[in-house]
């Protein structure tokens, strides 16, 4: 089963962090993709730009004209921020669970499965 894993930090804190302490947090997140790439684990993972890079593209309720409205920023008011996500191949919602909750970053990691058409 494939579950996307969505990763979610607060960004406030993250600058907070001296220098040192933001590489060897990516030097952990760095060696936590590696370990479940060589397992096979991961099919696909990427950092994301930063929040001032998104749009937000608002359509509306489904089915209903009007026209979109473009809003710059990530898609909700919030903390946190989505900052990378991973595709993961694994046996089932457990195995999911547990790799999501050896990330080493701290923050929140949303676990979903990917639909299969």
């Amino acid at each position: 089963m494939r579950f996307m894993l969505t990763f979610f930090a607060d960004d406030a804190a993250w600058m907070a962090l001296t220098e040192a302490e933001r590489e060897e947090a990516i030097a952990r997140i760095g060696a936590w993709y590696a370990e479940h790439a060589r397992a096979g684990r991961i099919v696909e993972g990427h950092r994301l730009a930063p929040k001032t890079s998104a749009r937000t593209v608002r359509l509306g309720p489904a089915g209903r004209g009007g026209a979109p409205l473009v809003t710059d920023g990530p898609v909700t008011e919030t903390k946190e921020v989505i900052g990378s996500y991973a595709i993961i191949e694994v046996a089932g919602p457990d195995e999911a669970l547990a790799v999501a909750q050896a990330w080493p970053a701290g923050g929140a990691v949303e676990v979903r499965p990917v639909m299969d058409e």
